[in-house]
């Protein structure tokens, strides 16, 4: 049995979701989140302005869990063909908060979207399943901010391997990506200036 499942909902915002329940059984070897054709979400240019992560409710576990997470994941993706930034106009947001039994442990959407360029974007930790700190480690929160950060750069799920954070059926690669990933960002932000 997985523990994810995946939804996506477009035109109005493209979202994708880690969630706790069954998985669609698709094994994804490439993983763009393709817009149209064989053409991936992506930002254009690759670098990224982000705002730093902000609860949007109150939250059980530490406030620090859910930065940290998103710091690591800022730092992992930023190693990459993606810049990274903190800006005053961000792109991308990072938020965490307690949104409910709703089945998501993260969320990734994007905003704003113009043909396939990103305009805006946001990352959720969901709280209300986090702050089970017995079920869910430091590691997890790592991996969920990884993955849902990623998603944002047009990345689908992988499910092939487990030493990457874009693994749904897995929460134990933290903020760690893998070449494959790196791969996948260098052939989607190929015609993308920096």
């Amino acid at each position: 049995m997985k523990l994810f499942q995946t939804k996506r909902w477009l035109p109005v915002a493209a979202t994708f979701v880690v969630g706790l329940l069954s998985g669609t059984g698709i094994v994804l070897a490439n993983h763009p989140w393709l817009c149209s054709g064989s053409t991936a979400y992506h930002y254009s240019p690759r670098s990224v302005g982000y705002a730093s992560a902000v609860a949007q409710s109150s939250v059980v576990r530490s406030a620090s869990s859910y930065t940290s997470a998103y710091s690591g994941s800022v730092s992992v993706w930023d190693s990459t063909i993606v810049s990274l930034f903190v800006s005053s106009t961000p792109k991308l947001r990072l938020y965490y908060g307690a949104y409910g039994q709703n089945g998501w442990l993260g969320l990734a959407s994007l905003t704003s979207i113009s043909s396939c360029h990103v305009n805006s974007a946001n990352a959720k930790i969901n709280d209300t399943y986090m702050r089970d700190t017995a079920r869910y480690s430091q590691t997890a929160v790592n991996h969920v901010a990884c993955q849902e950060v990623g998603h944002t750069f047009g990345l689908n799920h992988n499910r092939t391997q487990s030493d990457t954070c874009m693994n749904d059926t897995i929460l134990t690669a933290g903020n760690q990506i893998n070449q494959h990933d790196r791969d996948q960002l260098n052939s989607i932000y190929a015609h993308v200036p920096q």
